[in-house]
């Protein structure tokens, strides 16, 4: 009789993310930040011109959401808003200098975190599990695009 447990993919999935974004937390709550405002940060900080609702997507969040966490970043000093050179409707967010040394913090701890998480696993299949997990992220729909890849967020 075979007593082994195969866990489900989306259990361990799900356990992964909640494990990883409570270690974020810890990593960016001294610098006063929440999880969705620094993935915020780290999206403006790649990808400025965003409308609320793609921020609000790519950090997995409401609109509404993203209202309450731009403010916030908007009361730290850490973003600004400035009105597009063409069309005074759109809304320009980028960060201030405030925001990418804060940015910067955040980001070495959490490197730190990642590289303990991969610690027992080879660059060889570091890069194959990142290939793989992007792959079943597209598989599903979740909108992972080349850029993306390339920028880091």
């Amino acid at each position: 009789m075979n007593n082994k447990v195969n866990l489900r993919l989306g259990y361990i999935v799900g356990r992964l993310d909640r494990i990883i974004r409570q270690q974020i937390d810890a990593c960016v709550s001294p610098h006063q930040l929440s999880v969705a405002q620094y993935t915020t940060l780290s999206i403006l900080k790649q990808r400025s011109g965003l409308s609320n609702a793609q921020l609000a997507r790519r950090a997995y969040v409401t609109p509404q959401a993203m209202n309450q966490v731009l403010a916030q970043l908007s009361q730290l000093g850490l973003i600004e808003r400035a009105s597009h050179e063409t069309n005074a409707r759109i809304v320009c967010l980028s960060l201030t200098v405030k925001g990418l040394e804060v940015l910067a913090a955040c980001d070495a701890s959490v490197d730190e975190m990642e590289q303990r998480m991969l610690s027992t696993i080879d660059a060889a299949n570091q890069a194959l599990l990142r290939q793989m997990l992007v792959s079943c992220v597209r598989s599903l729909g979740g909108g992972l695009t080349k850029t993306d890849e390339t920028e880091g967020v």
